[in-house]
């Protein structure tokens, strides 16, 4: 089953739901416990519980039958946002770059492409020029920034809506998390 895009989805379909009910309990639970008020599937909710496992937000252990359910202990609560892991229990690295541009623009309040993509790189993960490129042309459709492609581009301030970067989505709409909502769409926006 594939994965809804984020603006599809209620609040109760997403790994975020998970880890404020895992940091709510606030007690030793299993997957049942979490499929009761979470609609995701059972496997969904198992891998991210396996990830959590293996970078330590959370201790597993099973019971002395066979058939016992795993028992879940939160370990390591890191607040509200809930940890972005694999199955593996590394990093989702996904959306790092977009974060860190989305930064640097607040910082920069004007920027070309270049610019951005230098400034928003770190050792851990590197901006591309081209990314910066395409990421500013998206904002520019979604009234974030003002200016043009290969020129200088700029924050207009008003946008700032939050932490989380804006999201240009495969369906190529811009969806900000901040506001919980697509503010950009091609169909909506008109043609290009």
């Amino acid at each position: 089953m594939s994965r809804k895009p984020i603006d599809q989805q209620q609040p109760s379909e997403c790994r975020q739901a998970v880890w404020d009910l895992i940091r709510k309990l606030n007690h030793p639970f299993t997957t049942s416990d979490l499929q009761y008020y979470i609609y995701l599937d059972a496997s969904s909710i198992n891998d991210y519980l396996i990830g959590l496992t293996n970078a330590w937000y959370l201790k597993a252990a099973k019971g002395p039958k066979r058939m016992d359910p795993v028992v879940y202990t939160l370990i390591n609560d890191t607040g509200h946002d809930a940890p972005r892991v694999r199955k593996d229990g590394t990093p989702v690295t996904m959306g790092q770059g977009r974060l860190q541009m989305w930064n640097a623009m607040r910082i920069l309040k004007t920027f070309s492409a270049t610019d951005l993509a230098f400034n928003a790189s770190t050792d851990d993960h590197h901006v591309a020029a081209s990314e910066a490129k395409t990421y500013c042309e998206a904002l520019c459709r979604a009234g974030y920034l003002v200016g043009r492609a290969n020129q200088r581009y700029m924050l207009i301030p008003a946008k700032w809506t939050g932490p989380q970067p804006p999201q240009i989505q495969r369906t190529k709409q811009v969806y900000d998390p901040n506001l919980k909502k697509v503010v950009w769409s091609k169909i909506e926006g008109g043609a290009e």
